[in-house]
């Protein structure tokens, strides 16, 4: 009796594609997004400070000036692009609106970010475009 070993051959791709596709988008088999806490810079005079409990500031420098704005996000790394929405600005002119942005992981410690201010996210870019998207690195 000859044996068939394509049902076999299926099912271990299938495996391996329910194993290595969530690796390679951002997010682990586990389900849990990488690591947004801390500090990340664009090294242009840009900083996110991203604490665990949504909470965040931006800092901004102008010269030898820094604005820093108070401001709570909103990260899902399940949708793709991965999201991360800066909302409760209560100054400056995002003032009543919230940025809708999509994130991309470069690696565990630089993701790329691109965005746009808006009342609803209809808003968020569907792209990463080139003169909008900003590349951020982790601070130790």
């Amino acid at each position: 009796m000859q044996q068939n070993d394509a049902p076999l051959g299926a099912a271990q791709v299938g495996i391996a594609l329910l194993v290595f596709f969530p690796m390679m988008f951002g997010c682990s088999g586990d389900s849990s997004c990488p690591d947004l806490s801390g500090r990340w810079t664009n090294r242009e005079g840009q900083s996110f400070f991203f604490k665990p409990d949504g909470k965040a500031l931006w800092l901004v420098r102008f010269g030898s000036q820094v604005d820093t704005f108070s401001m709570e996000y909103r990260y899902d790394c399940k949708k793709q692009p991965a999201q991360l929405d800066l909302t409760g600005f209560q100054t400056g002119p995002l003032s009543g609106k919230s940025l809708f942005g999509i994130l991309e992981w470069n690696s565990d410690s630089s993701f790329r970010f691109d965005s746009e201010a808006g009342t609803s996210p209809e808003v968020r870019p569907t792209g990463f475009e080139t003169d909008q998207t900003q590349k951020y690195f982790k601070e130790k």
